[in-house]
């Protein structure tokens, strides 16, 4: 369990996430206490960003059911989608394959391997998935493992992306002076808070390198996520996520945190602060449980 957590969840502890958690409320509170949407405290400006069709979906099924469901995103408005890739190499391309042709140049296609791919699987795949004109590549191998960006960023122009997984401005300093990854994920929610990922965004803009931020489950991470990508000037795509039966999404906050216009983009929410209310009742009928948990 130890190492699966490790892989999957990177080096960062138990507080790291908790004072996430706090900056962001802090953020909230004194943009309300402002009366103003929070990408205005923030400097920013209510213009479009661009999002792609992520979270827990899009996965391992038939060439034709991934194709079925990437349809579904596409017509509701989607210009990027993001592929869970990581069963086999084989597998994988096959499917990316699949929704390339159907859906032709004009998608942008991401894949995210969620730390499954071995450098053998990398050497085969990215390749190929570079001659699929895929956007980059996400967490092949897990956030610890340096040697195996560096040594798999010689087997294509296909990008590597991570930063889900690594914590504060002083992982993200290493992960930037390796060069290895291009594309940058931070997650409000663990890598420090708002504050903190504003200091990635900082960083990284220094060496031209833009800023793809992870969005955890809540609905509360999405819509911060979309404030703060509308006050960077170094933003790239917000995750937008499409997964079915989220109840951290749809029924934690009683607004719906964003919203995909026809041309695939979003605009941060103009209530005051991040603009969502807790729904208390939810939390009181879904305590906390004691243990490993990915929210």
């Amino acid at each position: 369990m130890y190492q699966r957590q490790l892989a999957s969840h990177g080096m960062g502890a138990g507080a790291c996430l908790a004072v996430s958690g706090i900056d962001m409320a802090l953020w909230d509170i004194r943009a309300k206490a402002l009366g103003i949407p929070l990408y205005r405290l923030l400097g920013g400006t209510s213009r479009p960003v661009p999002a792609y069709a992520g979270g827990v979906s899009l996965g391992y099924q038939e060439p034709k059911s991934l194709v079925d469901e990437a349809r579904v995103h596409v017509e509701s408005g989607y210009r990027a989608v993001k592929l869970r890739i990581g069963d086999t190499v084989q597998n994988d391309l096959a499917r990316v394959a699949a929704v390339r042709k159907e859906f032709g140049d004009d998608l942008d296609i991401l894949t995210d391997a969620n730390t499954a791919y071995t450098l053998s699987d990398a050497r085969t795949a990215m390749p190929v998935l570079d001659s699929h004109g895929v956007g980059w590549l996400e967490e092949p191998f897990p956030a610890h493992d340096y040697r195996s960006y560096r040594e798999a960023r010689n087997y294509s122009r296909l990008p590597l992306a991570a930063g889900e997984n690594h914590y504060t401005r002083f992982e993200f300093d290493r992960v930037i002076e390796d060069g290895s990854i291009t594309i940058l994920q931070p997650d409000l929610s663990k890598t420090g808070g708002i504050t903190e990922a504003l200091r990635v965004a900082a960083l990284a803009s220094t060496w031209k390198l833009p800023i793809h931020p992870h969005t955890s489950m809540t609905a509360i991470n999405m819509a911060a996520s979309v404030h703060f990508l509308a006050a960077i000037e170094n933003a790239g795509y917000f995750e937008a996520d499409v997964s079915c039966n989220n109840l951290f999404r749809d029924e934690l906050v009683h607004q719906t945190p964003f919203r995909i216009d026809n041309g695939g983009f979003t605009r941060p929410l103009e209530a005051p602060g991040i603009g969502l209310e807790v729904d208390e009742q939810f939390l009181a009928a879904h305590p906390v449980i004691e243990g490993p948990a990915y929210v």
